[in-house]
């Protein structure tokens, strides 16, 4: 490793540890030592996730509706729930109302994803709406928009899709400390042009 490599390596080691303890790093000093390429990596990075919050910010109209149906369904089953618990004989026919809301639910967001199937990536869950599918109709196996704060929600909510800009200036840092530590080999001009030439003599020879 050469020398200069050497003393990046070492600075960048540095600015990794700080961002890692929350440190301010400035972005001038980043540029520093991530060098053009490794700042760009950063920056590309930190666009895409701008991108990625701008998009997070407009939920499609079409999942609101499901989203309300499914709200509907959630309070009635807690009501269920709560006069089971204290024995009241309505508990039978709330749980029935709210499998027959989460009933509704589930296919009106069977009807919107199958009109708009991109619509899957706001799921927190993989849905498959054939006999197959493994849908439960309660709070915990009907599936939930990313931008849920409800603690079913299996993405881990907005904040497991996005990164902060710290985490992008670590993930910047941490690609360049691999692209010092592995670079990528390169083959001599002259050492594959002889290669080759004998390649072609045996060929020719046969």
């Amino acid at each position: 490793m050469a020398h200069s490599d050497a003393r990046r390596l070492a600075k960048l080691h540095e600015l990794l540890a700080r961002l890692r303890r929350g440190e301010t790093v400035q972005n001038r000093q980043l540029h520093t030592w991530l060098g053009n390429e490794g700042y760009k990596t950063f920056e590309d990075l930190w666009s895409n996730m701008v991108d990625v919050r701008k998009e997070l910010t407009s939920k499609p109209q079409d999942l609101m509706g499901y989203e309300e149906l499914l709200k509907k369904a959630i309070m009635l089953h807690n009501r269920a729930d709560t006069a089971s618990h204290r024995g009241d004989r309505s508990a039978r026919r709330l749980h029935e109302k709210a499998e027959a809301a989460f009933e509704r639910a589930l296919l009106r967001l069977g009807e919107v994803i199958g009109q708009d199937p991109t619509l899957q990536m706001w799921l927190d869950r993989p849905c498959d709406f054939t006999a197959r599918g493994d849908f439960s109709l309660d709070p915990v196996g009907m599936p939930r928009i990313i931008t849920s704060r409800s603690l079913d929600n299996q993405s881990g909510g907005v904040s497991a899709r996005v990164k902060t800009k710290r985490e992008c200036k670590i993930e910047a840092v941490e690609m360049e400390i691999e692209r010092i530590m592995s670079p990528p080999v390169k083959f001599d001009e002259d050492f594959l042009m002889e290669k080759l030439t004998q390649f072609r003599m045996i060929a020719g020879k046969r």
